[in-house]
């Protein structure tokens, strides 16, 4: 089985899908992940450890009011 990005359909040996979205599990390729900083990584409650990945949808329903810490995707 060939993995494929869940946003663009690359397969896998034409764009390197690297991520998985932190809230609905969709695999990513580096040109279509959000990374967030998300504060369910957080070893202390408010604090923020390290990004997240997240699709765009998920982006939109969880964190619509977040600072991208990476370029958004088209």
């Amino acid at each position: 089985m060939t993995w494929e990005c869940g946003e663009c359909n690359a397969e896998e040996g034409k764009n390197r899908i690297n991520g998985l979205c932190h809230h609905c599990g969709k695999p990513l390729c580096a040109d279509d992940q959000v990374l967030i900083a998300d504060d369910a990584f957080a070893a202390v409650a408010g604090a923020v450890s390290q990004a997240a990945v997240h699709c765009r949808a998920c982006r939109r329903k969880h964190h619509l009011a977040a600072v991208s810490l990476g370029r958004e995707p088209r």
